[in-house]
């Protein structure tokens, strides 16, 4: 049998390149384009730019493929060439851009009371019903698979924190392996305490949810994935801006939460919203994105999820 390196190997690997490249039915050929090239393009489309050097720095700033995205919701999609709006202007961008910065402080705060709220009301209730160091107990948990899971993330975690209380813990304690509970729930990211949560035994993610305002476990579970993600939106500085969220919360019919679209960002807040008030930490994150978007006429409330 012929070997990887012989002649007829190789006529092989080249004919199947050659049809990779041929199959490929529109291979992306745009060069590179400075800010300055960007500038002229944008107002060649009908864009009203007052100082293109400013808007250039503004660009090389930012980068244009952020931009991007605010740049197409001024240009009308049906007419050929894509042109903007007429009377659309470089500023109204950057203002709608700026909005969408603040938008994400104000639920990036709001989500991160909640995540320090989550992660000590998982250890009180362990706590209260299983002692100090649950994560070896399979009765806290749905199923072995889960446990196991769960146990190993969560030694994973704590293995790689540099946090000083671990290793403190790591100098003095040689038994059990992990710390308490109250103290390995500081070291959990979000996603991590979401994961630990689901793995959780029905019964005690119940306690769990009525410590946030929610008697429906099937509708708690279902919000805890939609914070994780708005979390991760705000984070890494992703846009929230003309945002449908795929993870969507259920609604709680007794409280009539949310009461928009499922698929906007004020649903999520609804949400968030009912569960902080029932925690006794009520933020009115509702009202203050609204307060945030009437001081921002260039972006429309649906554009915003509101």
């Amino acid at each position: 049998m012929k070997g990887h390196g012989s002649p007829h190997a190789r006529k092989r690997c080249k004919r199947a390149a050659l049809l990779y490249v041929m199959a490929m039915p529109n291979p992306y050929v745009k060069p590179y384009a400075t800010p300055e090239q960007r500038v002229a393009h944008l107002r060649a489309k009908g864009l009203g730019i007052k100082r293109p050097n400013v808007a250039a720095r503004k660009i090389e700033q930012i980068g244009y493929e952020r931009l991007r995205i605010y740049f197409l919701s001024r240009r009308v999609q049906t007419l050929v060439g894509k042109p903007f709006i007429q009377g659309t202007t470089y500023n109204q961008i950057i203002r709608i851009y700026e909005c969408d910065i603040r938008l994400r402080d104000a639920c990036s705060d709001a989500v991160g009371r909640f995540e320090i709220l989550f992660r000590n009301r998982i250890s009180e209730v362990l706590s209260l019903a299983y002692g100090s160091h649950p994560y070896f107990d399979p009765t806290v948990f749905a199923d072995a698979k889960q446990h196991n899971e769960v146990l190993q993330k969560t030694i994973q975690v704590y293995s790689q924190s540099k946090d000083g209380r671990a290793k403190h813990y790591q100098r003095i304690y040689t038994h059990p392996s992990l710390p308490p509970i109250w103290m390995m729930k500081e070291f959990l990211t979000f996603g991590v305490a979401a994961r630990f949560y689901a793995a959780l035994a029905s019964s005690v993610r119940t306690q769990i949810a009525n410590g946030f305002g929610i008697s429906s476990l099937p509708v708690f579970d279902s919000w805890i994935p939609c914070f994780v993600d708005l979390r991760n939106i705000c984070a890494h500085h992703d846009r929230l801006f003309n945002k449908r969220f795929q993870k969507q919360p259920q609604r709680f019919l007794r409280a009539a939460v949310p009461t928009s679209n499922q698929a906007t960002l004020k649903a999520q807040l609804e949400c968030l919203d009912h569960v902080l008030t029932a925690a006794g930490a009520n933020q009115g994150i509702v009202a203050k994105v609204e307060r945030i978007l009437a001081r921002y006429p260039e972006i429309r409330l649906d554009e915003a999820g509101y």
